[in-house]
């Protein structure tokens, strides 16, 4: 590489959750980091919840404490999942609860721009360079490092691109890398709201035939709602003024917790399920929606692409005798090691959803009396929720 006014041991595309953890993990590890966006990274934080809440499982949220950025989160602005129940479509139910699997919590609720904003704080006081309005026109994919060509006629150059861009991700495309995609021809629809009763910790989940309603707990005796629907029903609900909205999501949910007020109006994003047909190539590795995509309905994705970067850490991590970061030899640790995690996830998300859609009636008293037969067994689910918190 020659004339580069830039030059990383590691690139970060993507200034994402996923792509900002990343870069806090590896600049922890001794390398030199930077992170491009192509567009601002602006975090815009105000007294109303935001749209985009994660369920964040015991296991990350012990690891961004490693990491220095949890710290930063305000303890009144996440909320703790004590419990979980969920409902078939015949009045079969299950009931998961944390302390009778001996831990703290199930899940962690967060609002995506607070974490979002304590990743970045914790980049900031690393001295990690945050690229900003980076147009890239192409790559060079040397034998032993990365060049990128920018529009204004500047280089940047890297061992290793972590590609965090997104599901659409522009490096994945440059790498020749295919993806295998299923749309559900669904949307997830998301709204906050107060609540007449408080929800004393615990998630709900619905199933109904091909619609999913999930009631997540956040703070002040508020929910964060996400109603997986087809397309036509979630223009529907996107339709609806606030007062109709909330009546129809506190009938949905039996007013298990009375009238409901809406605090953020709706959005909705498509569902879809996509991996890659690789994670990794000479000089780049692929991360979160990047590397895979899952339904939401066991809120997963971030997650996912959390191991992702804990895994890609773990193989840089390793001694390597005169290897860069980018060398093959490196990277297929990183391969081996996610190939499992994914894979389990795909299939219990998709075949979930595929199970309750079917509408079969035999299959309709398989699946809820499946429910019933494993909520009386106490030991199964202690185990099941030991193996989802990682």
């Amino acid at each position: 590489m020659t004339n580069l006014k830039h030059e990383f041991d590691i690139m970060v595309l993507g200034a994402g959750l996923v792509g900002v953890a990343a870069a806090v993990a590896l600049k922890l590890q001794g390398y030199r980091v930077a992170v491009l966006e192509r567009g601002q990274v602006d975090v815009q934080l105000s007294e109303q919840w935001d749209s985009r809440i994660y369920a964040l499982s015991p296991g990350n949220v012990a690891w961004l404490t490693e990491l220095g950025a949890w710290q930063a989160m305000d303890a009144s602005c996440y909320c703790a999942v004590e419990s979980m129940q969920v409902w078939g479509d015949e009045g079969a139910s299950l009931e998961l609860d944390a302390y009778a699997a001996n831990l703290a919590n199930l899940s962690v609720i967060v609002e995506g721009n607070r974490l979002q904003q304590a990743l970045l704080s914790r980049l900031d006081a690393l001295d990690v360079p945050i690229i900003e309005s980076v147009s890239i026109d192409h790559v060079t994919w040397g034998t032993s490092a990365v060049e990128l060509q920018a529009a204004n006629g500047e280089k940047y150059g890297a061992a290793l691109l972590v590609g965090a861009d997104g599901a659409a991700s522009w490096v994945r495309g440059q790498a020749d890398m295919t993806v295998k995609r299923h749309d559900y021809a669904q949307m997830g629809v998301v709204a906050n709201f107060a609540c007449e009763r408080p929800h004393l910790s615990q998630a709900c989940q619905w199933f109904s035939g091909n619609d999913v309603l999930a009631w997540l707990p956040l703070p002040q005796q508020h929910i964060s709602m996400v109603w997986s629907v087809d397309n036509i029903n979630a223009q529907a609900l996107l339709a609806l003024d606030a007062e109709a909205l909330a009546e129809k999501v506190a009938a949905a949910g039996k007013y298990r917790l009375g009238r409901l007020s809406v605090v953020t109006p709706a959005q909705a994003f498509p569902l879809a399920m996509q991996e890659s047909s690789s994670l990794i190539r000479p000089g780049l590795a692929l991360v979160g929606d990047a590397a895979h995509q899952v339904h939401p309905l066991a809120g997963q994705g971030v997650n996912l692409g959390f191991r992702d970067v804990q895994a890609l850490a773990a193989a840089l991590a390793v001694p390597q005798p005169r290897r860069q970061p980018g060398d093959m030899m490196v990277l297929r640790r990183y391969e081996r090691a996610r190939k499992a995690d994914m894979m389990s996830m795909r299939l219990l998300t998709h075949g979930l959803n595929s199970l309750y859609a079917h509408p079969a009636p035999w299959l309709r008293m398989l699946r809820n009396g499946g429910m019933q037969c494993l909520n009386r067994m106490p030991t199964l689910k202690k185990q099941l929720i030991q193996q989802a918190v990682i």
